[in-house]
């Protein structure tokens, strides 16, 4: 892993590089509008990974009471496989427990084998297959996990 990495709040000035990561991660990246309204929307919780002052990684997800779901989880592509998004979702799952959250909803492409290894690692399970979820038609996995 990078050191140091630090995980903080996403703010306004994040945004264009977590768009700029997210254009390269997804065939739909959320819009830039989108994004700065979820730094204010209270039942959110959006992390950035920055090493050096430079924004490497993110992680976006809702929550209220005792369920949350991860909307989105992307690293740099020049920061792939050093230990970020593993950073990110530890410290999410982190904040989620303090706000008394029992549950984590995900849902992951089928293909995506290095991330669905990166959420067993943390004891997430399958509950079910979403036929053609995304875009492109792809089926996604539905993942918990119980905290």
């Amino acid at each position: 892993m990078i050191t140091p990495v630090d995980i903080i709040e996403m703010e306004p000035e994040h945004v264009n590089t977590v768009y700029t990561i997210s254009e390269g991660a997804f065939p739909l990246p959320w819009a830039k509008e989108e994004l700065i309204r979820e730094i204010i929307n209270p039942h959110a919780l959006n992390l950035v990974a920055l090493y050096e002052d430079t924004v490497c990684g993110y992680i976006q997800c809702w929550y209220t009471y005792e369920d949350a779901d991860i909307l989105n989880i992307a690293v740099d592509e020049h920061f792939k496989r050093q230990g970020i998004a593993r950073a990110l979702l530890n410290r999410l799952i982190t904040l989620l427990k303090e706000k008394n959250v029992q549950n984590i909803f995900l849902e992951v492409r089928v293909s995506n084998i290095p991330a669905q290894m990166l959420y067993k690692s943390f004891g997430f399970i399958t509950l079910a297959k979403r036929e053609r979820y995304y875009i492109n038609g792809e089926d996604a996995l539905v993942m918990n996990l119980q905290i």
